[in-house]
């Protein structure tokens, strides 16, 4: 039996975390619906009310119980499921627990919103004024929230407004930015006029100094923001600025190898610094085009995975790879549009890749990185990178029911007749959903330095967005360090470092927007090992 679904490695899910001190993630997330109280009077609300449980923990259960990664580790709370339990709770608490019973799995989660959840994985967005931002509290005990501009998007409104690396919104609509205006002003409104400052370091900000006016659009938010070609010491130095593993910027890194390596570059300096993961079909093209020529001829192995010890077994018995190879031939089927295309004349022939990371790298960006090291010299520049190191899978309560549904029929059986009390699961199911780890991925030799903390930097750089330089500047702090790294000799050098822990006083805000952040994503076959079922 087969089930076909998106595969997610998982590096951050949307949780509700409202304002906490954070380490880096790069778009905003709305806070999450409180779950629904559960009836006390109305008979039929009540039973409703069980019904809708009954078929969320019966299919939250069969998901843990079949393709969680610990699900050898859970036995005893798999035992315990009850059927009118809290589902979002039941899982929570279900995840693999260290012996302290702190959570190893921080990141298997029940949603009462699956479309919430993942949203567009595309990169088009929807209402956007095209920017990258971090957000902080003013001060400590503050409720003045700051944000500095770390990027805009080629074409966007914050773009044509004037908005550039280094501003920092401090009004939005005439009001001072809080935590109770800033979402709904820049991330939920069809337009806004935002009042921009500036950073005067030690926590002192100027008053507003300027004002700008845009209006949300529709747009593909593309990420490759920037490339370029340095000379360093009579050797060419490609730069990449990359923020998302999108299915459609496929075809921009093909034509943007080809012209690197058009330019003759022998080594590149790859900026994940805001990248939080993507597509494996992007992965694996940019990874054919960065690893070495030969390698690639070879089809040598990329990565390997590492399921739980019931899909193992089933893998092994029925002979199927767990590695996927690097290849030139790409051709796949994604949103009714066919991606076909040769990368054998985009392999650069790079020697060394300089890796600008963040807290906010993660997922796709990290597996990128651990695949590619054992065939190159890889630098590591920045901070130490988010650290997920697990495969995840986002799957709807509807889709889980339609594949198992269609799974019996397969093996010639009723799905109804065998389970009658959940026969009626289109009533009930609504939009519940569940994002649960299934896999772990390593590098051809089975390693995989990102576990469990992630990627630590070779070289220590702090990311000064508070800057006025751009991405693609060579005084930009995080680039310059690359560039020094790479035998630039003709640069004014400096040093990305802050003398005291960035806007100390003030706690950044924890928040995220872009579904693909946190997520490696691929189309595939899941081969169910068993059926279903429930004590």
């Amino acid at each position: 039996m087969k089930m076909k679904k998106y595969i997610v490695f998982l590096m951050a899910f949307l949780l509700p975390l409202g304002f906490v001190a954070c380490s880096g993630d790069d778009e905003p997330v709305k806070p999450v619906e409180p779950p629904k109280e559960e009836p006390t009077e109305d008979p039929e609300e009540i039973k409703a009310y069980q019904d809708e449980r009954a078929y969320v923990n019966f299919f939250a259960y069969n998901v843990m119980n079949d393709v969680y990664l610990w699900k050898q580790d859970i036995e005893d709370a798999l035992d315990s499921w009850q059927i009118l339990a809290d589902p979002v709770k039941a899982v929570e608490d279900a995840r693999y627990k260290d012996k302290l019973g702190e959570d190893v799995d921080k990141w298997t989660s029940m949603s009462e919103s699956y479309s919430q959840m993942t949203g567009s994985t595309d990169g088009v967005a929807t209402g956007t004024y095209g920017f990258g931002i971090k957000l902080y509290l003013k001060a400590e005990g503050s409720d003045a929230v700051v944000g500095f501009i770390t990027y805009t998007y080629p074409g966007s409104p914050a773009e044509k407004a004037g908005l550039k690396r280094g501003d920092v919104i401090l009004e939005v609509d005439g009001k001072e930015m809080n935590q109770g205006n800033y979402y709904n002003a820049l991330f939920a409104s069809s337009s806004v006029e935002v009042g921009i400052g500036s950073y005067k370091g030690n926590n002192v900000y100027s008053t507003v100094e300027k004002s700008a006016s845009m209006t949300a659009v529709s747009m593909y938010e593309d990420p490759i923001l920037l490339t370029k070609v340095f000379d360093c010491g009579g050797k060419k130095v490609g730069y990449l600025a990359y923020t998302s593993f999108t299915f459609e910027s496929s075809l921009g890194l093909y034509e943007a190898c080809k012209e690197f390596k058009k330019e003759g570059i022998t080594e590149l300096i790859l900026d994940l610094r805001y990248n939080g993961g993507g597509y494996v079909f992007t992965e694996e093209v940019l990874a054919s085009m960065l690893a070495p020529e030969a390698e690639v001829k070879n089809k040598s192995v990329f990565e390997t995975e590492v399921w739980n010890d019931d899909y193992m077994a089933y893998y092994k018995e029925n002979n199927v790879d767990l590695n996927t190879y690097f290849r030139t031939v790409f051709s796949q089927k994604h949103n009714d549009k066919m991606y076909n295309f040769n990368t054998s004349d985009a392999n650069i022939g790079i020697n060394k890749i300089y890796a600008i990371v963040t807290e906010s790298s993660a997922s796709a960006s990290e597996a990128i990185l651990v695949g590619l090291m054992p065939y190159m010299d890889i630098e590591i520049i920045g901070k130490q990178t988010h650290g997920k190191y697990c495969s995840g899978i986002m799957w709807s309560g509807e889709e889980w029911f339609t594949d198992i549904v269609e799974n019996y029929k397969d093996n010639k059986m009723d799905f109804a007749e065998k389970h009658p009390q959940f026969a009626d699961w289109k009533k009930y199911i609504g939009d519940w959903g569940i994002y649960v780890m299934i896999n772990m991925y390593a590098d051809k030799n089975g390693n995989n330095p990102c576990m469990p903390n992630g990627l630590t930097p070779d070289l220590e750089a702090d990311d000064l967005f508070e800057e006025p330089y751009p991405l693609g500047d060579e005084r930009e702090a995080m680039l310059n360090v690359a560039l020094q790294r790479a035998g630039k000799t003709d640069l004014e050098s400096r040093v990305a470092s802050r003398s005291v822990a960035p806007l100390s006083v003030g706690k950044a805000i924890k928040f995220r927007k872009n579904p693909l952040d946190g997520k490696r994503i691929y189309t595939g076959d899941m081969i169910k090992p068993r059926m279903i079922d429930m004590p």
